[in-house]
């Protein structure tokens, strides 16, 4: 007889039910040896994760006391800096050029103060006593110098906006500037510009309407030889004021 004809003395047979019950314990295993490996991985990640934080904290704190010291060295006259502490009544522009993601909160105080809250964001001060105190405080971040009459023009015209109705609004139309300040007889751009070039008493009025510029990365980067020296200011001790005008010009 052939061995397709063959038959299998006593075969055992398998109910369906103990088939379905194997299949679906093969089925459990599976998943639970799936679910162990991806605890696993997520432990490891997790470590890492807890590793990087605790790095980044002490990093994070050890900047911070590096910009905590350099306040207190100011403050105290021990900063070659501090004999910059009273103003000469300057006109200044100050740009906001760096960031950090550990940054001292009287830092960051002093930025809020000059309303410098984001990258490339700048505006016009008067070089005073108060207004040096928070210069100082965040030269490492920032750069400025004496805007010419051409840079202050070009930075109205170009970039001027106000808080309209709660929203940042570019200075478009005269109209704008007189309902906002025509009590102060300024009634138009050119009326901006001149109170400011000359720091007219009406000087605080017309900075406080206008939002802080918004300026763009220079049109080749930061990392053009010109303008790196800029960036990479290593000396702590060393001014922040640079050639404003060249720079808000790459930046407009």
């Amino acid at each position: 007889m052939s061995d397709s004809h063959r038959t299998v003395a006593n075969p055992v047979y398998v109910s369906e039910t103990l088939l379905k019950k194997r299949k679906r314990n093969e089925k459990q295993a599976a998943e639970k040896a799936k679910e162990r490996l991806e605890a696993r991985k997520k432990q490891k990640m997790n470590r890492k994760t807890q590793f990087k934080r605790a790095d980044e904290f002490v990093r994070a704190f050890r900047i911070k006391e590096k910009q905590k010291r350099r306040i207190v060295a100011i403050e105290s006259g021990k900063n070659k800096a501090s004999k910059r502490s009273k103003g000469d009544g300057r006109l200044l522009f100050v740009a906001r050029i760096k960031t950090a993601k550990a940054i001292h909160q009287e830092v960051l105080s002093a930025l809020k103060n000059l309303r410098l809250r984001k990258m490339n964001s700048g505006v016009f001060v008067i070089c005073n006593e108060t207004t040096m105190k928070d210069l100082l405080r965040v030269e490492p971040f920032v750069t400025y110098g004496s805007p010419s009459l051409k840079t202050i023009r070009d930075l109205i015209m170009k970039r001027g906006a106000a808080k309209i109705n709660g929203v940042r609004t570019p200075l478009s139309s005269n109209a704008m500037v007189e309902e906002a300040l025509g009590d102060l007889d300024i009634i138009c751009l050119e009326d901006i510009i001149h109170e400011i070039a000359n720091k007219g008493e009406n000087f605080a009025a017309v900075t406080s309407f206008l939002e802080p510029f918004e300026l763009h990365d220079p049109v080749k980067g930061w990392r053009q030889k010109k303008l790196k020296e800029v960036l990479d200011r290593e000396n702590e001790e060393e001014s922040a004021e640079d050639d404003i005008n060249k720079l808000v010009e790459t930046m407009n």
